[in-house]
């Protein structure tokens, strides 16, 4: 009997010193990543390192040097859109001085010039050259408005065709100027959206196959299919032939200020497509691009009402 006791009690002490002993590593180890992590400079490519096999040690210090990583790829990714939005700002600063110093230049020569007709002609001209730039200020305006999340959009039942055929009959003297019959297929098909904003996404891609495209724009509406047996809404293809395939890079067509770089060759702020495609977001839509041969295929997929 006094055997067993003894033997319980050694199994006890034995058990406690275990116990001690792995409290004290797992301080030891512990107080030594902390360490490591408070002298760490935010900008170190350093990572937090096991100097033990405790279990679960390993698998903290996985997750924290995940974590590490995670951190650092949202800040190179931060320093790269902070770039990019600064040259962006920086071509849309040189677009609006354009418009801005033409416009100078024609009230300038309408003051000094004696002949009324003439006169009237370079104030046409002023104001046109305003009006562009008032264009492009608005689009700057509306990409921020599409990019703030503290301004969310108030979603209801909205009939697709009726918002189609306005944007359509509102630039049909452009389409008659160019020759271009636009084509609309779309039945009665209603969309969770907001009115506003699903006017603007397809005002902006129709201004964009004006601007770029080489043929007649197709408007072509149809089911998105079904996914784990519900209906994913409709799909609204915005096609049209383009010049040079070649010089379109799909993957960066909904870049904000795409256009005002190196592939600028015509008018536009390079924001349209952007404010687009945020406003898409905004509502739960998707916003995607490809090439056809050479047509360009614009797909706004919506939400099922």
């Amino acid at each position: 009997m006094v055997e067993g006791v003894v033997v319980a009690a050694l199994l006890l002490v034995g058990l406690g010193l275990g116990a001690l002993f792995a409290c004290a590593c797992y301080a030891t180890e512990l107080g030594r990543q902390a360490r490591f992590l408070a002298r760490r400079e935010r900008l170190s490519n350093a990572r937090l390192t096991c100097g033990s096999r405790l279990p679960g040690m390993v698998g903290m210090v996985d997750a924290v040097n995940a974590e590490i990583d995670a951190a650092d790829a949202e800040r190179v990714e931060a320093l790269r859109a902070a770039d990019e939005f600064s040259r962006g700002l920086s071509a849309l600063s040189h677009d609006v001085r354009t418009p801005l110093t033409g416009a100078r230049g024609y009230l300038q020569l309408a003051r000094e010039e004696s002949d009324s007709a003439r006169k009237d002609e370079q104030l046409a001209a002023a104001d046109a050259r305003l009006a562009a730039m008032s264009g492009l200020l608005d689009e700057l305006f509306s990409y921020a408005r599409a990019a703030d999340p503290d301004s969310p959009l108030e979603l209801g039942p909205v009939a697709l065709r009726p918002v189609l055929e306005q944007v359509l009959l509102g630039h049909y003297p452009e389409f008659e100027a160019r020759g271009w019959e636009p084509e609309l297929t779309c039945g009665d098909v209603v969309v969770t959206a907001n009115r506003e904003a699903l006017s603007r996404i397809v005002e902006n891609l129709v201004v964009n196959a004006l601007r770029h495209g080489s043929g007649p724009l197709a408007v072509h509406v149809h089911p998105a299919g079904e996914r784990d047996g519900e209906k994913n809404g409709v799909a609204v293809e915005f096609s049209n032939p383009v010049a040079d395939p070649s010089a379109i890079d799909v993957d960066r067509l909904f870049e904000r200020f795409y256009q005002a770089d190196a592939s600028r060759s015509t008018a536009g702020s390079g924001l349209g497509l952007s404010v687009a495609a945020k406003l898409a977001e905004a509502q739960g839509m998707t916003l995607t691009a490809h090439l056809s041969g050479s047509t360009l295929v614009c797909e706004l997929g919506t939400v099922p009402n």
